[in-house]
């Protein structure tokens, strides 16, 4: 009997024992597995930080995806761990205002693998509009003016881009009382659905800050003295700030973009024979022209902007603008001139917006 119980006790403890072997063992490939998924997942968060690093870098340089293909990678580390990014344009549109798709390949490596972990997001890239919607040929955003018109000028809301856009007001004002004020000193062509429009919503805000930003840009001209350059193209709009006298010379006709004209800002024109003419001769804007704090917005001549004229002050500024218009002046609404002042602004800030479209691991 005590034999047998020995036997059976030898039994137990052998098999006690290979338990314990075996737990440890189960113990041991535990914890490789937990330390392997640690390692996947510190090199999945690698790859994904790599992307958001990316795409800071693509806001600050809109070149700088172009620059970054599979041939050219770009390769750095995160607390330790290396990655590898490269980009793949989808579709990269010849129209401005068409989005591109960008691909973003981000790999990170395992430390004791020689797989790699790779995430792969996708991204539509559209650029920002900072342009106020174009309310009428003419529009006054503030109530701190002065206003006469009369010769052969003309304010015309009509659309006359041909593209079946709405037709817009001749001139958008604040209040009633700025109704009141354009319609007893109309003296001139003024036409548009309606002529007038009071719009008490309207605001000089954020048009100022737009100002603020484009001044500080690489891509905007100064335009002072005596003015050979050209004012921009259909393909490349400018930016244009006038804040003294200037004036045109060398047989500029047309501009495209934004002119900003602020206060003591004069501009005059000097055709291709060398006479000089008030504002602008024959010469026509195509986009936004904006009078900020302008003393004068002196309309005579024989200037011609299609697309927008706004009027505002800044709020520290309380002295009256005085709004002239006479002469052969002629602001005609035109919706399509809106894409040079888009496109213009666009340019000169290089600041895209990002939509996140899809992302595979």
């Amino acid at each position: 009997m005590g034999r047998a119980m020995l036997i059976i006790v030898s039994g137990v403890m052998v098999a006690m024992g290979s338990w314990n072997i075996s737990s440890m063992n189960q113990a041991g490939m535990l914890t490789k597995s937990n330390a392997g998924y640690a390692e996947f997942v510190n090199a999945k968060n690698t790859a994904h930080m790599a992307i958001q690093m990316a795409m800071q870098k693509m806001n600050d340089d809109s070149t700088w995806a172009s620059t970054h293909d599979a041939d050219n990678p770009w390769m750095g580390s995160i607390n330790g761990n290396s990655f590898l990014l490269y980009t793949e344009y989808i579709h990269d549109s010849p129209d401005f205002w068409s989005p591109d798709t960008v691909r973003l390949y981000s790999t990170s490596q395992l430390e004791n693998s020689s797989l790699p972990v790779e995430i792969v997001s996708v991204y539509e890239i559209n650029s920002f509009d900072y342009i106020p919607d174009f309310k009428s040929p003419l529009t006054i955003a503030t109530t701190n003016f002065s206003y006469s018109s009369g010769g052969s000028s003309s304010i015309n809301g009509f659309d006359d881009s041909g593209t079946g856009c709405t037709d817009k007001p001749g001139i958008t004002v604040m209040d009633s009382y700025s109704k009141a004020l354009i319609e007893n000193h109309t003296a001139n062509d003024l036409t548009g659905d309606p002529p007038v429009k009071t719009d008490s919503l309207l605001s000089y805000q954020p048009t100022d800050d737009l100002i603020k930003r484009l001044e500080g840009m690489e891509y905007t001209k100064n335009i002072s003295g005596t003015y050979k350059g050209d004012l921009g193209t259909k393909n490349n709009p400018g930016v244009f700030f006038v804040e003294d006298q200037a004036r045109l010379t060398g047989g500029i006709s047309e501009g495209y973009g934004i002119l900003v004209i602020r206060s003591g800002g004069e501009m005059a024109y000097e055709d291709s024979s060398g006479v000089e003419l008030d504002v602008a001769g024959n010469f026509e804007f195509n986009g936004l022209v904006i009078f900020e704090n302008a003393y004068d917005f002196d309309g005579t001549g024989t200037p011609t902007i299609r697309g927008s004229a706004l009027v505002g002050n800044t709020p520290t500024f309380d002295r009256i603008i005085d709004i002239n218009i006479s002469g052969n002046l002629s602001l005609q609404y035109d919706c399509t001139a809106k894409s040079y002042a888009q496109k213009a602004a666009a340019l000169a800030v290089k600041q895209n917006k990002y939509k996140l479209v899809a992302t595979f691991d």
